[in-house]
């Protein structure tokens, strides 16, 4: 994913589901990647009806460190709630951190369930 992009979605209990993102900043009018050697990073995802957090249990990894590539590979438990959702990449390095993208709009993800789709898991969230 670069900076924004159309929504990014799966379908509830979808296993082989990865989501990449590079880490870019504005510099002098540029979008540029952030080398991340020496960085770790980390993932977030809340509901963007109720703003409850996801528990994660996948993990988000630095593929490609001078490029800013990052990756995070959902489980089973990641995409079991129907709903759209706001992510966030978290790189961090000796205290300080950096999150992409910095708009959490710019990362949606759509968990479409069996028999609603994201859009409709969305508004029943907001109804209650």
């Amino acid at each position: 994913m670069k900076t924004k992009v159309a929504p990014f979605e799966v379908r509830q209990g979808d296993t082989v589901v990865t989501l990449d993102c590079t880490c870019e900043r504005l510099v002098s009018g540029v979008m540029t990647a952030l080398n991340l050697t020496g960085y770790s990073v980390t993932f977030a995802m809340r509901n963007a009806a109720t703003g409850t957090a996801k528990t994660l249990t996948g993990s988000a990894t630095i593929v490609t460190a001078a490029s800013g590539l990052v990756r995070f590979t959902f489980s089973e438990a990641d995409v079991d709630t129907a709903g759209i959702y706001w992510g966030t990449f978290t790189v961090s390095s000796g205290g300080a951190e950096a999150t992409f993208p910095v708009n959490p709009k710019d990362c949606e993800i759509w968990v479409h369930g069996n028999t609603q789709t994201a859009q409709e898991a969305y508004e029943a969230a907001l109804e209650a």
